[in-house]
């Protein structure tokens, strides 16, 4: 169950990074993802940008491993590091920006994907103990 939760609060958090753009320009990611699936006209090329495609296809993963009966560790980690790019490239922008507010936004995303390569890791230790 553990896991489960582990892997929801991944998903989740990715949609809650913080955008910023040129002047008084920002949204989070959540308020994008709505544009690009319901409001645009052109969805496939929106698709066709690899910033967009890969973290997409990683939510996608993870969404799918949470509802897994055992889920797989390396699909886990592959579902992890996709939307980690756009996470890393944010927290990036963030730091040299000297902008706290996606610095910040970033940090539920990277502590939600520790949490999940230590509930991975922790049945892998107790396995290795018996």
């Amino acid at each position: 169950m553990s896991k489960r939760i582990a892997l929801l609060a991944v998903f989740v958090s990715f949609f809650f990074c913080y955008l910023e753009w040129g002047k008084d320009q920002s949204s989070f990611l959540y308020e994008v993802a709505y544009q690009i699936l319901f409001k645009q006209g052109d969805v496939q090329n929106s698709f066709s940008h690899p910033l967009i495609l890969l973290p997409f296809l990683g939510e996608l993963i993870l969404l799918f491993q949470a509802f897994q009966k055992v889920p797989s560790k390396r699909w886990t980690y592959l579902g992890i590091s996709l939307p980690a790019i756009l996470v890393l490239f944010l927290l990036f922008i963030g730091i040299m920006g000297q902008n706290f507010k996606i610095i910040a936004s970033t940090l539920p995303f990277l502590i939600s994907s520790g949490w999940v390569f230590g509930v991975f890791r922790g049945k892998d230790a107790r396995a290795l103990n018996s």
